[in-house]
């Protein structure tokens, strides 16, 4: 195994590990999913995507590695900044990262072969999903509906990279 191997999957890993919490915290109580816990995955979640920045030598793939970077933690302190009771702007702040993470993962998943990742399709297709069950819900959407929403994109978003990986096995 190569060293720089290490960094997707310890990233992919603690995403998994991060969305699962998210889902079993939405489940199980209501009372510590909050604004301040969402701003703080989605903090967790730029920084991990962080990770996977140190293995990139390729300037292109770095270009195309930063904005999943940027995204959730522009996001995150977005939500800290404005940190109030109202659901509605988070509804909003989630709609807005999911919209962009379904982007940013069609673009990722298009090859510099042009060969398309299908998970990667899939899982963009899952955060648009997630983003207009918001918006057709908008006004009346709880506080653990969208901590379970992040947990499953957190999980979608760590079974992406091994698509690629699987791809590229299949090429050589």
């Amino acid at each position: 195994m190569k060293k720089r191997a290490i960094f997707p999957i310890a990233s992919s890993t603690l995403l998994v590990a991060a969305g699962i919490f998210c889902i079993v915290l939405s489940l199980s109580t209501r009372s510590l999913i909050g604004t301040l816990f969402i701003a703080r995955m989605l903090l967790f979640c730029g920084f991990v995507h962080a990770l996977n920045l140190f293995t990139t030598k390729d300037w292109k793939l770095a270009i195309r590695r930063i904005p999943p970077v940027i995204v959730p933690i522009l996001i995150g302190i977005l939500i800290l900044v404005n940190d109030s009771a109202r659901a509605r702007g988070l509804t909003v702040m989630l709609m807005i990262f999911f919209v962009l993470d379904g982007f940013f993962k069609i673009i990722a998943s298009v090859g510099q072969d042009v060969k398309i990742n299908n998970i990667g399709i899939v899982s963009a297709a899952l955060s648009f999903l997630l983003a207009i069950f918001l918006a057709a819900n908008f006004p009346s959407v709880p506080l653990p509906l969208l901590g379970l929403f992040l947990g499953l994109d957190l999980i979608s978003m760590a079974v992406v990279p091994f698509g690629g990986r699987e791809r590229r096995r299949d090429l050589i």
